[in-house]
């Protein structure tokens, strides 16, 4: 037997020149037909094929003999054994069955396109993820994959997400939501349909980042299932179904002409065909319309093929696991910089947290604690990234995990000491949207590098599965509690001489409510363009694009609009 590569193809040495093998140039594709030559002898009749089979001792198995030639076409060598990659068993189940899959995504993709295309902060789109969820659950049943335990944390976060953004006005917040809810289908996909048990945190968050660009491969799955759900369905066909389609395509252009001339012969006619074309309206974005037609039909369509395949060639992703670095390179370049981070620390503690230490001339306590959180919050994400890698690539060794622990304890550090000056600096210069997100990441930052210090203790904890979950249910916790009205009610309510009027105006129409409860909304009629894109909003909103922040501010406005114009 002749050994597998990484996609389980068979390589078989080139034959001996003059051998029977290579005297005829024997060539099959997939069906393993013979083609030319002595030995193997042309022609697609079974027994041609069978012999060729035998002769070329590869059997039925999808591999071609092929010939080096220069640019004269001349041989310049021995033939060679070339495989050809073969299909997965579920993908060509799945291609053989254009009705259930390739319909089923056309129909989702029409689903697809009328949820979305009014935008992705309305009510369609938790009717969009119900349908998601259902048809994923269908298509796991059908290829007889068994639903995970974690299958009911997936559907609910994804269900928050999406009700999340028909509650909110802001359109970063949908932005990110938006963004998580495809985090999470490709995470849920990966889970199900591949083994992923012993996957480190690192080939976990690669195989989720090239999962969409994967699947860009498997688009022509597509319209090779369609070409063969088409061609079994012409062989049942009868010939008058055909007739009949050549009558239509021959009438259409004749209809075409007899219509014009009809409408130039008669006025009442004429205008009477002018009134039915004008009820047909063009779609304003036509291009976004087809976008969304394509990504929902086609894209999900290579996206489902991609990960059926995925699962049968898990053999092949997750061949071997990668050789981890020598831990003495890892114990080195920590130390240098754990020798820093506890000085730093030092001080931190010293000087910010309990306001011992003489600070430099001409430095106020309040300057010093207000200055480089940005700074450390970036240094923060840095160490993360240190740790995730000196988990993931380096071997164990007890000195390099007492470094992960004081490297991690100094991050803690740093972390609360970005977290102590964005405190004080909000206390001084009240809250945005950029400062609520860093204290939030810095949170988040906190409960990751956790997960970080059990890993190093524990190898087999699950990082990613927490790491996922944490950041999952923090950012739900953000999301839900809609952060332009907590900016405005904490703008509101701790004013100290430097409330920005403009900046409030600004955020969504999260922040209407919160502005009624202080009574400011007198205050959004200074600028009447923020006031009548609010409006505008609420007034052209449709039953798809329905959004329960936007009616209710465009009701509180109306009634503020309506007692205005009484006094």
């Amino acid at each position: 037997m002749y050994g597998e590569n990484m996609y389980g193809e068979v390589n078989i040495p080139a034959p001996e020149p003059g051998s029977a093998a290579a005297g005829g140039g024997c060539s099959y594709g997939t069906d393993g037909a013979g083609a030319g030559g002595d030995a193997c002898t042309g022609g697609n009749t079974e027994e041609k094929r069978s012999q060729a089979g035998q002769m070329c001792g590869a059997g039925p198995a999808p591999y071609t003999w092929t010939n080096y030639v220069n640019r004269m076409g001349e041989q310049t060598g021995a033939p060679v054994f070339v495989p050809v990659r073969r299909r997965g068993v579920r993908l060509e189940a799945m291609m053989d069955h254009f009705g259930w899959y390739g319909l089923g995504c056309i129909l989702y993709g029409v689903l697809f396109t009328i949820c979305l295309y009014p935008g992705f902060g309305g009510i369609s789109v938790p009717v969009l993820s119900v349908a998601t969820m259902a048809g994923l659950l269908w298509i796991l049943q059908r290829m007889e994959i068994e639903t995970g335990k974690d299958v009911l944390f997936y559907f609910t976060a994804w269900l928050a997400l999406s009700i999340s953004n028909c509650l909110t006005g802001s359109r970063l917040l949908t932005a990110f939501n938006t963004i998580g809810l495809l985090l999470l289908v490709l995470s849920f996909l990966l889970s199900h349909f591949c083994n992923t048990e012993g996957w480190g945190f690192a080939k976990y968050v690669l195989q989720i980042l090239r999962a969409p660009f994967a699947a860009a491969a498997y688009w022509g799955c597509f319209f090779c299932s369609m070409k063969r759900h088409m061609e079994g369905r012409e062989k049942e066909r009868s010939s008058a179904g055909k007739y009949i389609w050549i009558g239509i395509a021959v009438s259409a252009p004749v209809l075409l002409v007899v219509l014009c001339l009809l409408a130039s012969a008669d006025a009442v006619f004429g205008h009477l065909l002018g009134e039915m074309l004008g009820a047909v309206r063009f779609p304003a974005h036509f291009f976004y319309l087809c976008l969304l037609l394509l990504t929902g039909s086609i894209g999900v369509y290579g996206l489902i093929a991609y990960f059926s395949e995925r699962g049968e060639k898990e053999k092949a992703f997750a061949a071997e696991e990668r050789q981890k670095w020598e831990p003495l390179i890892g114990i080195t370049f920590l130390s240098v910089l754990t020798v820093v981070y506890l000085l730093f620390s030092s001080i931190q503690i010293f000087y910010l947290f309990l306001e011992n230490g003489a600070l430099p001339q001409g430095q106020t306590y309040s300057a010093y604690a207000r200055e480089g959180f940005f700074q450390l919050l970036l240094v923060c994400l840095i160490n993360l990234t240190i740790l995730l890698i000196c988990i993931c690539w380096f071997r164990e060794h007890r000195i390099l995990k007492a470094l992960l622990t004081v490297f991690s304890v100094c991050t803690v550090i740093m972390d609360a000491s970005s977290a102590m000056r964005m405190i004080l600096y909000v206390q001084a210069c009240q809250l945005t949207f950029l400062r609520l997100l860093v204290l939030w990441a810095l949170a988040v930052i906190d409960l990751l590098l956790v997960g970080c210090i059990i890993t190093v203790y524990r190898v087999r904890f699950p990082l990613f599965r927490y790491m996922m979950t944490a950041v999952t249910v923090c950012y739900l916790i953000f999301s839900l509690a809609k952060p332009d009205y907590v900016i405005a009610k904490y703008n509101l309510t701790h004013d100290n001489g430097s409330l920005d009027i403009r900046y409030l105006c600004s955020l969504s129409s999260d922040a209407v409510p919160a502005m009624k409860e202080a009574g400011m909304l007198g205050e959004l009629s200074a600028y009447p363009r923020k006031l009548d894109q609010k409006l505008e909003r609420y007034e052209t909103m449709g039953i798809r694009n329905f959004n329960f922040s936007v009616y209710r501010a465009g009701k509180i406005l109306l009634q503020y609009e309506k007692e205005a114009d009484e006094k």
